[in-house]
């Protein structure tokens, strides 16, 4: 075990302190990623593109977004 995090026993406190540290993570990546998709949608619309297309440019790009980017982190261990 790490002994730097604490051990906390609510599943409510664990998500809780899950969301206070990782909160603006989520926020900056989903601000991101809702950015992704509008500009990508909006430039294959404006090109005319195939549908099938826009799909693969938006998995693809989600997909390396996640590859270069750290995971999120638990600031606690988990009695379980």
């Amino acid at each position: 075990m790490d002994s730097e995090r604490p051990v906390i026993d609510s599943r409510a406190r664990r998500l809780l302190a899950y969301l206070r540290h990782n909160g603006g993570r989520m926020l900056v990546d989903s601000s991101l990623l809702i950015a992704w998709i509008f500009a990508a949608t909006a430039t294959f619309e404006w090109l005319d593109q195939p549908p099938w297309l826009l799909y693969v440019v938006l998995f693809s790009g989600v997909v390396l977004y996640t590859q270069i980017t750290p995971t999120w982190e638990r600031p606690y261990e988990s009695p379980d």
